[in-house]
């Protein structure tokens, strides 16, 4: 089976070979994990780098947050970490609208709205890491919540709670672990 067929895909077909990247690099480092938790993982993965790079650069805070995010996949090797951050920080900014579409689909497909919401927690923890939420962050932000139908007066408070918090924010392993909700 194509391994982009969980996204409505063929192989081949133009225009995808920016996730087929980022597929194969999540499957590689984690062979015995189920297809949906790649699906999930990738679709996660994509849209915290996606905040990360929002402000037209990535900076060593934000790097190392995704870093140690991924360090939180218990099955995930540590040196394969750093490998996967490159290839999110080279592909994800070469995306085509139609692969992000993809992507939101994907994840409102596997997550009830209890779930993308906290999705968005993640990505507000990550838009905050540096101490603050630049205007094209939050732009950002905003862009991600409206096309995974989470309401965007929800915003603001979740990155009210991500900048005062001293508790960790819900990480991606926590979510991963989550049965996704199927339909």
């Amino acid at each position: 089976m194509d391994p982009l067929a969980w996204l409505g895909l063929s192989k081949g077909r133009p225009g995808t070979t920016h996730l087929s990247a980022i597929h194969a690099k999540v499957k590689a480092l984690l062979p015995e994990d189920e297809s949906v938790v790649h699906r999930y993982i990738v679709t996660v993965a994509v849209l915290l780098t996606r905040v990360a790079q929002s402000d037209g650069q990535v900076r060593p805070c934000e790097f190392d947050r995704l870093g140690v995010l991924f360090r939180h996949i218990d099955r995930m090797p540590s040196e394969g970490v750093e490998s996967l951050c490159n290839t999110l920080n080279a592909t994800v900014p070469q995306l085509t609208a139609s692969e992000l579409d993809l992507c939101y689909r994907e994840l409102k497909s596997l997550c009830d709205a209890d779930e993308r919401l906290q999705v968005m927690r993640l990505l507000a923890s990550q838009a905050t890491v540096d101490g603050i939420v630049a205007p094209m962050v939050h732009s950002e932000l905003m862009s991600i919540a409206t096309a995974l139908d989470v309401p965007s007066s929800l915003l603001e408070q979740l990155e009210v709670d991500a900048l005062t918090s001293e508790a960790p924010p819900i990480a991606i392993e926590d979510l991963a672990e989550q049965e996704p909700h199927r339909g």
